[in-house]
This record gives C-alpha cells, structure tokens and sequence, in this order.
C-alpha cells in the first residue's frame, strides 16, 4: 500500500475480532511511532503497550463513570491499546504525540489492522482519581509525563466508509 492509499483508506474503527495482534506487527507499529518528527527532535514521547484485559476493563470503568457512560470500553474491544504520554512542560509535546499517534495509524492500516484514537486518558478530570494515576504507573506511563492520546488496535470487525469532507477547509494564496 502507498503512503497516499495508506492516508486515504484509514478510518476509526470501534469493532475489533477477538484475535490478539502479533509481536511483529507490535513492533513494526511502536518503530514507527518513534520516528514520528518532534519539535527540536526531542522525542520525548514513551509508548505504553496495554493488552491486560483486566487493566483494560478497570480502566474503562474509571473513565465510564467520570464521563457518565456505565457502560464505556476505553478500547471498543480490541485486544491493545497504546498509550501515548509525554514529558510535562516540553515545548509543543502535544504536538508531538499527536504525529506518533498519526504514525501509528497509519503503519496499522498497511498492516491490516484498525484503530481509534482514544482521548479520554488525557482529560485532566481523570487525574483527580488516585486509582487512575495507579493505572498509569502500572503500565510504565512515568510520573512525570501527561498522556497525550492512545490509539485502540486490533483487527477491524467491521467495514467504515469514509465521511464525506468539507469543502471549506482549504484556501490557496498565491
């Protein structure tokens, strides 16, 4: 698959099967989420890989009742989800995370795999709740940095069509 095929075809997908993604194409994903660009090259971005369904089912119980939804899965099903965190008080971090997270799902989609950013984990909300901050550490998100997004990762069990796009959103200065 192209770059521009690879950009053009990728789509959130909230329905995964019940298969567990292998090791290779793990790593293949996390290589390229490390060479996403980063203000000053600092790459101070950490990558945690979550496929515990027990932390995966707390987790989502944390988030369900601060957002309200009972209900709520923080992964839509799939099997893993990478956490994307970040040194707090670097220059444009936010911004950095957000191109590993772009790498991510766009590796993931040529590999065949689908995903879903997921941004409830960044809401300052969470942070309040000692037993979230726990989560965090226990899955080697350090203490000293902020979670940016995560990206929720499995094979799609379903088939989304693209939205249509805006026609407003592009001006031309020549």
């Amino acid at each position: 698959m192209d770059a521009i095929e690879c950009i053009l075809t990728r789509r959130s997908i909230r329905s995964y099967k019940n298969e567990p993604v292998s090791e290779d194409d793990l790593c293949k994903i996390l290589e390229c989420a490390r060479y996403a660009p980063s203000g000053m090259n600092n790459q101070d971005w950490h990558f945690s890989v979550v496929q515990n369904k027990r932390w995966l089912k707390e987790m989502s119980q944390i988030v369900g009742e601060d957002m309200n939804r009972p209900t709520y899965d923080v992964t839509y099903g799939a099997p893993v989800l990478i956490i994307v965190s970040h040194k707090k008080g670097k220059l444009l971090y936010e911004h950095d995370g957000a191109c590993a997270l772009q790498n991510i799902f766009l590796s993931a989609n040529s590999l065949g795999l689908g995903t879903c950013w997921i941004n409830q984990l960044g809401d300052e909300i969470h942070y309040k709740n000692p037993r979230f901050a726990e989560l965090l550490k226990e899955a080697g998100v350090p203490e000293e940095y902020k979670v940016i997004g995560c990206s929720a990762l499995g094979y799609p069990n379903e088939n989304v069509e693209a939205k249509d796009r805006k026609e407003n959103t592009i001006t031309i200065l020549r």
